[in-house]
């Protein structure tokens, strides 16, 4: 299915695949609309107002593409945000635009994942949850809406290396050896399974083969993720001893408090 004169929706195109990936959609004739953060507002407090538009004018194609990350141990993740913009948000935008593509009779969810979803490294918890159950959530639906005329695609691209990818998290990729694609390549790949109409995609090797001893033996991909999990928790300790430094050297800056004040700030 080409997308020339195809109305697509897109979320997440201010990031480092959304922006690529409007500029080839729109490349190949697609007339994009896309989600401002900066101009509309953070998507998961103006969900509704999306909703609502989406209802009212319902596009060819929906892309679910926004999604945030965290590198943390469990204990320290924000599940609620996480499990909210990547995972509810395109459930409910999903729900939105489906009222019209069935009576349309055609229509096309694409639903951007993530391998990460497939082999669930340690301390990112919180979005492999988000990212395996958008992969349930996408299959159900599929099977659900075929017999409409839509099509549902999930797409799980490997790690990229985009701002979601910097920081802790980058360093643990480049200790571990762990490739990361391109940004325009994964757009490419992306705006191709469009196209394609395929139905499931995973890009990487061997993240592809991990994925499935993840889903066949998890016993033996604890042991093969053992180095990258140590290697995790050490950066991890790293930050946070780091961080306590920081920490007791602004205290020592600031000099004793006033006779009389409360110091508030506990350094463990």
């Amino acid at each position: 299915m080409r997308v020339d004169g195809k109305h697509v929706f897109l979320t997440g195109a201010t990031g480092g695949i959304g922006r690529p990936l409007s500029a080839v959609l729109r490349s190949r004739g697609a007339i994009v609309t896309t989600h401002d953060h900066a101009e509309q507002g953070d998507l998961m407090e103006q969900i509704d107002t999306v909703c609502k538009s989406l209802r009212e004018n319902t596009p060819d194609i929906l892309v679910n593409l926004a999604a945030i990350n965290a590198f943390d141990l469990a204990e320290h993740q924000n599940y609620d945000a996480l499990l909210t913009l990547d995972l509810l948000v395109p459930m409910r935008l999903c729900q939105a635009v489906l009222p019209a593509m069935r009576n349309r009779g055609h229509g096309q969810i694409v639903n951007i994942g993530s391998m990460a979803g497939l082999i669930a490294p340690a301390h990112q918890s919180g979005y492999v949850a988000a990212k395996a159950g958008l992969k349930g959530f996408s299959d159900a639906l599929r099977r659900e809406v075929a017999a409409n005329g839509i099509a549902v695609c999930h797409i799980a691209p490997r790690a990229t290396h985009t701002g979601m990818n910097s920081a802790k998290l980058g360093l643990l990729h480049r200790q571990t050896a762990t490739s990361e694609d391109r940004p325009r390549d994964v757009a490419i790949r992306i705006a191709n399974a469009i196209e394609r109409n395929r139905i499931d995609l995973r890009t990487g090797w061997p993240e592809r083969l991990l994925a499935q001893i993840n889903a066949l033996c998890p016993a033996i991909m604890d042991k093969i993720l053992h180095s990258h999990t140590r290697t995790g928790l050490d950066i991890l300790l790293s930050d946070q001893q780091n961080s306590r430094i920081a920490d007791i050297a602004d205290v020592a800056n600031a000099g004793p408090a006033p006779s009389g004040t409360v110091t508030r700030k506990t350094i463990v």
